[in-house]
């Protein structure tokens, strides 16, 4: 636990992080059930939106990329602050390393099964804060020991290709099992792999990427400059990312679960422009209230928002409380459920946002 000081921070940071969590840990599990009571199906390109795929893009894939993008997004101050303030490089790595550790631990924790105590059940890589973890480890490798800006950018872009030319040339992308980065999980997870279509350890290459992606952007906002120019990079980077994204697409699909580099580009291309609506909104325009407030609450809890809700059945807690609703809100009830979920886990977080109480790794 850590007292953050807000004041040193840029708020499009937490805004754009506390945006993502929002929709994951509340608004996600509203609207589908909200939208689900309708029963029709004029609404099914809503709740498509509302779902991951094994092709195409929908609004909820942009969950998972825009959490490792706010982790890279970040790093450039982090590491700036810790080796400005005496420490050098090998202590830095100590850190890298126990954040890299704990994420893991999390992760298992979370979704790996680790509380039931039993190695049937247990899962080594199966979850969004692995994903960070060896992204942010790979970002860090890289940062650490490329001292020079346009040699990142070529490891970067290094990471995307490599993991482009195993996945076209080993294997059939195409396949859900036959793709090389499944054939390689089941081979080396064996009985630990999660069974799922989602892949991990050669994904973790643009695990990689999408960090450093965020890790660009984060050096986008530090640089000294007028705030026009920086939303100028920013959308410019953005555009092109999401337009070399949809070009890709012309050979490699769009597919999130393998992590496929035409997703890659794209979804970090929306990063981009995402976090230039927030600096625009926040830190030139300035604006504050409510919204702005409440988006930070989660911002800088993420990684607690996140505990909170994978790993403690707080809609158990909200049916205990508004049950008796049910038999008046019939098929809207689980909307409402879940929206009772949300706001206990609201005044969780915002009672440890009161006491400067955050979880951090």
């Amino acid at each position: 636990m850590a007292t953050d000081k807000s004041s040193e921070r840029l708020a499009a940071i937490d805004v754009l992080r506390g945006f993502d969590l929002f929709f994951l840990v509340g608004a996600g599990d509203v609207l589908r059930s909200f939208f689900g009571a309708f029963h029709s199906d004029s609404l099914s390109p809503v709740m498509y939106q509302l779902e991951h795929h094994w092709l195409g893009f929908t609004a909820w894939d942009i969950i998972m990329p825009l959490f490792l993008f706010t982790s890279g997004l970040s790093m450039p101050f982090s590491f700036g602050k810790y080796l400005g303030t005496g420490h050098h490089k090998g202590q830095l790595y100590g850190r890298v390393l126990k954040r890299f550790c704990l994420l893991f631990l999390l992760g298992w924790i979370a979704q790996g099964n680790l509380l039931d105590l039993n190695l049937n059940t247990f899962q080594v890589y199966c979850n969004t804060l692995h994903a960070i973890a060896f992204g942010y480890l790979i970002t860090a490798v890289i940062v650490l020991n490329v001292p020079k800006l346009k040699f990142q950018l070529t490891a970067g872009a290094a990471l995307v290709l490599s993991y482009w030319a195993l996945l076209t040339f080993v294997g059939d992308v195409h396949s859900e099992t036959g793709n090389i980065a499944a054939i390689v999980d089941k081979a080396v997870l064996g009985r630990f792999d999660d069974g799922g279509y989602y892949t991990w350890l050669l994904s973790s290459l643009g695990f990689g990427a999408s960090v450093i992606s965020g890790y660009f952007a984060g050096l986008i906002l530090k640089q000294p400059g007028a705030p026009e120019q920086k939303l100028k990079t920013l959308s410019i980077a953005g555009a092109a990312l999401v337009a070399g994204g949809l070009l890709w697409t012309l050979q490699m699909p769009m597919n999130k679960p393998i992590w496929s580099p035409s997703m890659i580009l794209l979804s970090s291309g929306l990063c981009f422009l995402l976090l230039a609506l927030s600096f625009l909104l926040t830190d030139k325009m300035r604006l504050t209230g409510w919204w702005v407030t409440g988006l930070r609450v989660l911002g800088l809890n993420s990684i607690a928002a996140y505990m909170l809700y994978e790993s403690f059945n707080l809609k158990s807690v909200s049916h205990a409380l508004l049950h008796g609703f049910e038999q008046y809100t019939g098929d809207f009830y689980p909307a409402l459920a879940a929206a009772g979920a949300f706001a206990i886990l609201w005044l969780i977080l915002l009672f440890m946002h009161k006491y400067k109480i955050y979880l951090k790794v």
